[in-house]
């Protein structure tokens, strides 16, 4: 956005003149000024020249040599333009100048010789100085064509062409949030709220800003409109969505002519003339921020209506472009169809051209949401979209409407307004926000006064009561010819309720103004961030205490090929279903971005069988993965819950070894041993809707130790940690698991209760063991712990008793499998002999006589 400096000076006074120091100041306390240009660059040293005489060069057939009159005297200077002419006033840099060299790279003009002919200076084209927008037919050798006569000849340069001002270029994405930001009065009112300048008299109506153009229309006033009605029926459709509106049919002679200093100013600020009305809209969007449009009011045909846009209707736009348009589009229409796209672009039918005799003029607010909708579905982006999308003011509606009106009754050749004015809607009510100020202080890290409090949101145009009253007599108001920075009396300051404040914004400050921690962003800003001390933060640099044990069994768990999942916390409930967890159990948001994500996930376990689901398994692959997350469940707290999925796409038969249920119990046990735990399985007392009823287990943890007591201290008691178990059939098949997929679930900050075992050296062994391997067939359902305890306490020599292999037993038994037990025997006090190791032996295997072996 680009804002005239030359243009803020019809609003305010500046105490400050350094434009340098201005952009610095709203890129601290406002917006981003991106850049900063000085109209007219290039026209140092230069002025308006007249051609004295001129002669053919002596040396050069497509040279000339001129005598030109400047402000410096008479110079001769050397010249190729084809349109150069006696009497002619030009565009002339004196020897100093600085040019852009036939419209390329930048050279400094110096006194010179051409083809023997002495030249002092340049008479320039359009190129040469930057002035293409200006003079467009300038180009290659055609000068600047000033026309014939004395006026200006000698006058400055910059001057003359009214190249004075300044122009800020200032970042939009900075004051996104801010409608009122995109005009002159915007920047003009935040450069009073920064103590920069102070509003000029005549300016302030009734608390308000008023162009000098509106002023002529105020009540009172000569310029009334007339009793007679618009010609035809307008009707709003929808008036939730277009809640402010004003409009109005004059009568005209002609288009007319543009004047030479709105055309500089709308130059100055990116805008390319059109044509008289149109210039005028555009005129008025930038001082005031209100966008409007002006029809030919004799085009339109029957009702106009504000309706929303149906899919596929189709308009013809401006720039000559068919669009088609989608659900929802804000649109104005007659019975010929759609004539204007609101917020975004007018109609090329019904746009004002040479031979119209009466406009229709008008100005509305409309929704914002709608516009952002409709720019998308379009693809089109206009400068007036780009202000309609942040949410125009209500307030500015009428106040744009009458400074157009008022310029083209006083611009347009014969203008008169023949209709009584349509208008409808308010400019809305200004909420009461609460404010602390020792809230502010606090926020803001720095002690805010409560005058400088108050100075500050008056200046803003805010009033200021104190406690929650909202009686005039216990407000205050700024209402200057100046908006001067009054002091508040202290009865009207000092609030009973500790220093809280009932504050109203200005109606320009609706959109934004909401809440008590705007208010507080506000005295911020205009306080000065760089006011505030910068302190470094006070805290204990020593770091918490950190548990690596979950980190230990993670990298053991990937060092064994698992792969860790991170998935979402948020499921649906179809996914709950289908894992056999109960949705109504589930804790439910507020605001779910859709079903898919509306519910916390009580468990991992669903989202471990997603993932195998997503990714299949290719022949012969083995994947295991597991994941960390909080689970969530209606009345009960959060806990974090350790899952493990592992799946094998060929894992039928009956090899024990090669179940998905074995081996993650061995993955288990091993990586929960490396962060010190001794683990071991148990018969499952509940099974869950999710596991296979007779292939689950508990799985029970304690501090890992020596489990063959050589130190003589008791073992701690196991403690149950979680499930280990087949996924249920049902339930592998709506995932489409492979089959006998196992998986287990543990709770983590239970298992984190559990002390971690050390590992400590301990001395050898002084005398040798002897071992012997017995293999025991088994049957499904027997348990072989109870077997591995009855030889443990068998006898006092044995020192320890460890599976060593399992494997099926036989084909034709499904279900039977052998264990190979290890059987280690040694004394403490001296070296046993063959003879009554295998006496202790016997006894022990006579203790489960019966049993083949």
């Amino acid at each position: 956005m680009k804002i005239s400096l030359e243009w803020l000076s019809d609003f305010i006074d500046l105490r400050e003149r350094d434009p340098q120091r201005l952009a610095d100041a709203l890129t601290e306390a406002t917006g981003e000024v991106e850049e900063l240009v000085r109209l007219g660059t290039l026209l140092d040293h230069c002025c308006v020249g007249r051609v004295l005489s001129l002669e053919k060069h002596p040396n050069a057939d497509k040279l000339s040599v001129c005598r030109v009159q400047t402000d410096r005297g008479e110079k001769n200077v050397v010249c190729g333009g084809t349109n150069v002419r006696a009497g002619m006033r030009v565009c002339f840099a004196h020897a100093g100048a600085t040019i852009r060299w036939h419209g390329k790279e930048m050279m400094k003009l110096e006194k010179a010789k051409i083809r023997g002919v002495e030249s002092e200076g340049m008479i320039c084209t359009a190129e040469e100085l930057d002035l293409l927008e200006q003079f467009p037919r300038s180009r290659d050798r055609t000068v600047i064509d000033l026309g014939d006569g004395e006026e200006g000849v000698g006058q400055d340069l910059r001057g003359y062409l009214g190249f004075t001002d300044v122009v800020f270029h200032i970042d939009n994405h900075a004051i996104t949030h801010r409608a009122d930001l995109f005009s002159h009065i915007g920047i003009a009112r935040e450069l009073v709220a920064l103590g920069l300048a102070e509003w000029k008299s005549g300016n302030i109506k009734n608390g308000s800003i008023e162009t000098p153009h509106a002023a002529s229309l105020r009540p009172g006033n000569n310029v009334m409109f007339a009793k007679k009605p618009i010609p035809f029926a307008f009707k709003n459709d929808i008036p939730s969505l277009v809640p402010r509106y004003a409009s109005c049919i004059l009568a005209i002679d002609s288009l007319g002519e543009t004047p030479q200093w709105m055309r500089r100013r709308l130059e100055a600020t990116g805008w390319r003339c059109v044509s008289l009305p149109v210039d005028i809209t555009n005129y008025v969007a930038m001082e005031t921020g209100m966008p409007l449009h002006a029809f030919d009011a004799d085009d339109l045909r029957g009702d106009v209506h504000i309706r929303l846009s149906k899919k596929h209707e189709r308009i013809t736009t401006l720039d000559g472009v068919e669009r088609k348009l989608p659900d929802g589009a804000i649109v104005l229409s007659d019975d010929d169809g759609i004539f204007d796209l609101m917020g975004i672009m007018g109609g090329l039918r019904s746009s004002t051209k040479f031979s119209t005799k009466h406009i229709y003029l008008h100005s509305a607010a409309v929704d914002p949401v709608c516009i952002r909708r409709a720019i998308l579905a379009t693809g089109h982006r206009t400068d007036a979209a780009t202000v309609y999308e942040k949410g125009i003011p209500r307030v500015v509606v009428e106040q744009g409407f009458l400074s157009a009106l008022a310029l083209m009754l006083e611009l347009l050749p014969g203008a008169n307004v023949v209709s009584a004015k349509e208008s409808w809607g308010d400019d809305g009510d200004p909420p009461a926000i609460s404010l602390p100020l020792a809230r502010a202080s606090s926020m803001l890290g720095v002690e805010i006064p409560e005058a400088e409090a108050v100075r500050i949101l008056t200046s803003l145009e805010c009033t200021v009561g104190t406690g929650g009253s909202t009686k005039k007599t216990r407000r205050k108001r700024v209402q200057s010819s100046e908006f001067r920075q009054q002091k508040m009396p202290p009865s009207e300051v000092r609030s009973p309720n500790s220093e809280v404040f009932t504050v109203r914004p200005p109606l320009h400050r609706l959109g934004d103004l909401r809440g008590t921690h705007d208010l507080i962003e506000e005295i911020g800003r205009i306080y000065g961030y760089n006011r505030i001390p910068a302190l470094p933060p006070h805290a204990s640099a020593k770091p918490p205490a950190r548990d690596f044990r979950t980190g230990v069994i993670r990298h053991a768990l990937k060092e064994e090929g698992f792969l860790e999942l991170l998935p979402l916390s948020l499921v649906s409930p179809d996914l709950l279903t289908k894992a056999g967890r109960d949705p109504s159990s589930a804790v439910r948001i507020e605001n779910p971005l859709g079903e898919e994500l509306s519910l916390l996930h009580t468990s991992v376990f669903p989202s471990l069988c997603e993932q195998i689901e997503r990714y299949p398994l290719g022949s012969g692959e083995r994947r295991g993965i597991f994941s960390i997350g909080t689970v969530f469940a209606r009345g009960k707290d959060e806990r974090r819950e350790f899952g493990f999925l592992l799946a094998q796409s060929d894992a039928t038969g009956w090899d024990p070894k090669r179940t998905p249920f074995f081996q993650l119990k061995q993955s288990i046990d091993s990586s929960l041993a490396q962060a010190g735990y001794a683990v071991e399985t148990a018969r499952a007392e509940t099974v869950s809707a999710f596991a296979h009823p007779g292939r689950t287990a508990q799985v029970m943890a304690r501090t890992a130790g020596d489990l063959n007591r050589e130190s003589g201290g008791e073992l701690r008691p196991l403690q149950s940690i979680g499930l280990l178990f087949e996924v249920h059939p049902e339930i592998a098949r709506r995932f489409e698991l492979p089959a006998r997929t196992a998986a287990s679930l543990l709770d983590l900050p239970l298992l984190l209760t559990i002390e971690p075992g050390v590992r400590t050296a301990a001395a050898l062994p002084q005398f040798p063991s002897i071992s012997y391997d017995v293999t025991f067939p088994m049957d499904q359902r027997e348990e072989a712990a109870r077997m591995l305890e009855t030889f443990r306490d068998a006898s006092d020599l044995l020192e320890r008793v460890e599976i060593v292999d399992l494997f099926a037993s036989s084909k034709d038994a499904p279900g039977n499998y052998a264990l190979t037990i290890r059987f280690t025997y040694r004394a403490k006090d001296r070296t046993l002999t063959e003879e009554e190791v295998r006496k202790a032996h016997q006894g022990i295997l006579d203790s489960v006589s019966g049993r083949e072996r």
